[in-house]
């Protein structure tokens, strides 16, 4: 009995010092790291039903228009296909006919629209700035605060070098995302 004990004893003491770690990388994380303006501006997706963006989408895509405006030389790239079978307009499109509503020239905007994870957001907005601007250009991203951390590190697994520009998320919602990107964080690491 008193070896399973001791392996508990460890396994909790594992769970807690990850739960340490996490949490403090979140909270580095959770306020963004850009201090200058980027070219390029990737505004993850989040979802959409129909073709209306959920509050959460809707946050981020009123800091990404506050942001554009402040920084007038920078690029959008909107990231986000149809994930879901409700929606009948991709996130991306969702996001750039927002933000031109909210007063952002469309010259400035360029969808990436065909991707369904976070992952495929980097690749396909990176295969976007080589193909149109000679992979040349800073790169800032713009995501929930929850999701910056994760953000992140799939950025840099992407081979993407960027900063990150925080929107703020739901309060009500707050608890349950942070939980959330505690529980599927390690996947993205062992990927």
């Amino acid at each position: 009995m008193k070896p399973l004990y001791y392996v508990l004893i460890c396994l909790g003491a594992i769970l807690l010092l990850w739960i340490i770690y996490f949490t403090a990388q979140q909270i580095k994380h959770h306020k963004g790291t850009c201090t200058k303006a980027p070219d390029f501006l990737l505004i993850l997706g989040c979802r959409v039903r129909g073709d209306k963006a959920e509050q959460t989408l809707q946050m981020r895509i009123e800091a990404a228009a506050e942001y554009l405006k402040k920084n007038k030389n920078t690029v959008a790239i909107p990231c986000g296909g149809i994930v879901h079978n409700d929606q009948t307009k991709s996130e991306a499109e969702v996001i750039k006919d927002t933000l031109i509503s909210l007063g952002i020239e469309k010259e400035r905007i360029i969808p990436e629209d065909k991707s369904l994870t976070t992952v495929q957001n980097f690749v396909n907005a990176k295969k976007i700035i080589a193909d149109r601007y000679s992979g040349k250009g800073e790169l800032a991203f713009l995501s929930s605060d929850f999701h910056l951390y994760r953000a992140s590190v799939i950025a840099k697994k992407c081979g993407v070098r960027a900063k990150s520009v925080s929107a703020d998320s739901p309060s009500e919602l707050k608890l349950k995302n942070y939980i959330r990107e505690f529980v599927v964080f390690p996947g993205i690491m062992m990927k």
